[in-house]
């Protein structure tokens, strides 16, 4: 009857701390900013590439900090290679490879994306986009857009 009690109050405390959570205090969002490392290219040519970098720069340890690509027409004009990651880190420079695979000619205009950015007919409009993730599931991300020509 005695371990029957102890038990029963050992749960009743730990539903207690359950139901109240962590800690009531705020805790303050990291401070994350986004810098380019190189200048974004305008214009490639057939087989030409560019390194991309972006430094990650947290306040606080990310779990993972990661650069993807983005396009308005994927595997049109330019390809992307690799999705370069950091985990564990407050700092990270991460670098992408863009490469012209074929002329931007005949791509049309393009309006409003990736946000409200406007791009006229004869370029691929691309982005690289950057993200830090943190405990708890917090994501603070930037994207970089730019548009690239390949006669």
């Amino acid at each position: 009857m005695r371990s029957i009690r102890l038990m029963l109050s050992a749960g009743l405390l730990a539903t207690g701390l359950i139901v109240a959570g962590p800690s009531t205090a705020a805790t303050a969002a990291p401070t994350v900013t986004f810098t380019l490392l190189t200048p974004l290219p305008s214009e490639l040519a057939v087989g030409e590439s560019a390194v991309i970098g972006v430094r990650v720069q947290s306040s606080e340890p990310f779990v993972m900090a990661i650069a993807l690509s983005n396009a308005y027409y994927p595997g049109r004009g330019v390809l992307f290679d690799g999705s370069p990651a950091q985990p564990r880190a407050t700092s990270a420079d991460l670098y992408l490879t863009i490469t012209g695979k074929a002329s931007t000619a005949g791509l049309g205009a393009v309006q409003d994306w990736p946000a409200e950015e406007d791009w006229p007919a004869g370029v691929a409009p691309v982005a690289v986009a950057v993200g830090a993730r943190f405990a708890g599931g917090g994501v603070v991300g930037a994207q970089f857009p730019f548009a690239v020509r390949v006669p």
